[in-house]
């Protein structure tokens, strides 16, 4: 789009974008997915750094050090996710049906991978939901507005905007709560690091810490 908008169509038609998408069904699910698939990622980041590293650097032994690094992995993973999540939320909502099925639960065939995958999918769940209720969905559907709307021109008093860059405005959007997280987990680990200094997994720190 090549026209240009003031600031009031500006903030007109980004309410109305995230209004028609706000209350839709299937958005808490999105969210689900994209908050467990993440957690995943941060278990998986954690797994691997303990395994390859853990026997010759005390870094990777460390709670607060993996912990914190699997976070920074994780929400990279996030932004990733929400690139994914943006081809189809930009969509008006009486087209996004025809492509739900990439939003669809994976099924398993039972075992233990469908267990993996149904704890991702339960973390996901309460994440997500506690995303949703505390009003973080606008903050996303912000960003599927840039990215929906890449190149119209927003005259502002403060010099022009161009929409599109759905990073930066994820990032404005998420920095804070995300940083808190980040420090939030940092306290737990440092302090179960304390508790327990020769665990190297939570639930190993746990255990020690209970059977003192």
């Amino acid at each position: 789009m090549t026209y240009s908008w003031d600031r009031q169509k500006y903030q007109r038609e980004k309410r109305n974008f995230i209004e028609r998408r706000i209350n839709q069904a299937p958005l808490w699910t999105h969210f689900a997915c994209m908050f467990g698939g993440c957690w995943g990622a941060a278990w998986l980041c954690s797994w691997l750094v303990l395994t390859f590293f853990g026997a010759s650097h005390a870094w990777a032994r460390s709670l607060p050090m993996r912990y914190g690094t699997a976070f920074l992995f994780a929400y990279l993973c996030f932004f990733v996710a929400v690139r994914v999540w943006i081809d189809f939320a930009k969509k008006e909502p009486q087209y996004q049906a025809q492509s739900s099925s990439g939003f669809d639960i994976p099924s398993g065939d039972g075992g233990e991978g469908c267990l993996v995958v149904v704890a991702v999918l339960v973390v996901g769940f309460i994440v997500g939901g506690l995303f949703f209720a505390l009003g973080g969905a606008p903050l996303l559907l912000e960003a599927a507005f840039e990215a929906a709307f890449a190149g119209v021109v927003v005259r502002r008093m403060s010099g022009n905007l161009v929409l599109g860059d759905w990073k930066m405005r994820l990032l404005k959007n998420t920095w804070l709560p995300a940083t808190g997280a980040l420090l939030v987990l940092l306290v737990v680990a440092t302090g179960l690091h304390k508790a327990a200094p020769q665990a190297t997994t939570f639930a190993q720190a746990v255990t020690a810490i209970r059977s003192k």
